[in-house]
């Protein structure tokens, strides 16, 4: 009798920890004031931007206001109205609506200020300026994992980052911007934290962002695959790249730099997809009207960690990135910071003629140890990053800072008259 009455207790509280485990509710309740207001890079950034944000269920249109940052005071009715999209999203308790709209027929170069939401609930007007129509000197920032803990320690780095670089053109992140979600942490709380994080720095320079190993978690069981419900509707990104990966993987020009974008959690784990991916970068850099390249994803294609090898990925972008000469590689998950030139297979560096600049950066508070064979050049541990890359005319400048905004790394790659590139430092900074 003890046996089954102990038995029936169990039951009881396990059935009560679960009903309050479903009653959960975020501490993130969307409202129908606008919240994570965020700029997307679009496919065309010289004619389009594009504008994502947050509500309840009791706004019923998606509408944004546009005009040029004039110098005079802004006026919502005499900017133009812009409609949009929208889809709900439930889960932790509440059902949130997100908003996007994507602005069109811009002139490039030019300033303009949005505001999203109409009437008493509408965001206050944000900025933004359009790429120049051809090549034109432009710096963007680039952050590694956030992941863990971005209110308490990555706000610092992406803050500092703003203060150093108020112009900055965009932001790229490589992945696992958020853990995933797991126990007691919710999918949306991680979202509402990085939000947090970021301020109104997102709502006003434009975010590139591929998922990372941590945005395909299931949040009940990690072994599983399941890609994090929030990423479409929280983003909206270019629909360019293979179908079925639509915002994964995607592509675009910004005066003069051809920027690639790979979801390499998808190339690790399905061989069907890789190829599709294979093929379709490898048309990007055959037919690449620009200067300079630049390729974007999570894992490295060289790895810090002896633990880590990602083959599949070597093997399927390597070969290109040689062929074609990609002039950068920026990757996150081995959460140190490396830079390292890899040459193609048998040739040897030789003086100043550089190949593919390889780079491995965090931002998030979350560290690993550098226990590979070492292939960087530069490399840190224990240390919170955030990149500016520089691109003028034959120079890119590259430079990688802690989050107290002290300079770490810095190189400068030169584009030869032969196609080839010499690298050396930045020239000194003069003062008087």
């Amino acid at each position: 009798m003890k046996s089954v009455l102990n038995a029936l207790l169990s039951a009881l509280i396990l059935i009560s920890f679960q009903a309050g485990a479903q009653e959960r509710i975020t501490r993130y309740v969307p409202t129908a004031k606008p919240d994570r207001i965020i700029l997307n890079i679009t496919a065309d950034p010289v004619t389009t931007m594009a504008v994502t944000w947050r509500t309840d269920t009791t706004v019923t249109e998606t509408v944004a206001r546009l005009c040029r940052n004039i110098a005079g005071v802004l006026m919502a009715d005499s900017a133009l109205a812009v409609t949009g999209r929208s889809e709900d999203i439930t889960a932790d308790g509440v059902t949130a609506r997100f908003h996007s709209v994507i602005f069109t027929g811009l002139i490039p170069g030019t300033g303009y200020a949005y505001s999203v939401g109409s009437g008493a609930e509408a965001s206050e007007w944000f900025t933004f300026r359009t790429a120049e129509a051809g090549a034109a000197p432009f710096s963007f920032l680039w952050f590694g994992d956030s992941q863990v803990g971005p209110v308490s320690s990555y706000a610092r780095v992406i803050r500092q980052a703003y203060r150093s670089v108020p112009g900055a053109a965009f932001m790229i992140f490589t992945g696992d911007l958020i853990d995933g979600g797991y126990n007691s942490k919710t999918l949306d709380e991680e979202w509402g934290d990085w939000h947090r994080a970021a301020g109104f720095i997102a709502s006003e320079v434009p975010v590139v962002a591929t998922p990372g190993n941590h945005e395909y978690y299931n949040p009940q069981d990690r072994q599983k695959r399941e890609f994090n419900r929030y990423w479409r509707p929280g983003f909206t990104l270019p629909e360019n790249g293979p179908a079925g990966l639509e915002e994964t993987d995607y592509s675009f020009d910004y005066q003069d730099v051809r920027f690639i974008i790979v979801s390499s959690d998808q190339m690790l784990r399905d061989e069907a997809i890789a190829r599709h991916q294979t093929e379709w970068v490898e048309s990007l850099l055959k037919d690449n009207p620009c200067k300079w390249t630049v390729m974007a994803f999570h894992h490295p294609v060289f790895s810090t960690a002896a633990r880590r090898d990602n083959k599949i990925v070597r093997e399927n972008l390597k070969p290109l990135i040689d062929r074609y000469s990609v002039d950068l590689v920026l990757n996150g998950h081995d959460h140190t910071y490396a830079r390292g030139i890899m040459k193609p297979d048998g040739v040897v560096q030789r003086g100043r003629v550089a190949g593919t600049v390889y780079l491995v950066s965090v931002s998030g508070s979350k560290q690993y140890r550098q226990d590979a064979e070492p292939w960087w050049e530069t490399g840190y541990t224990n240390t919170q990053f955030w990149q500016k890359i520089t691109v003028d005319g034959n120079r890119l400048i590259y430079k990688a800072f802690d989050a107290s905004g002290s300079l770490a790394d810095q190189f400068m790659l030169i584009r030869m008259k032969n196609g080839s590139n010499r690298i050396g430092m930045p020239p000194a900074v003069r003062t008087k």
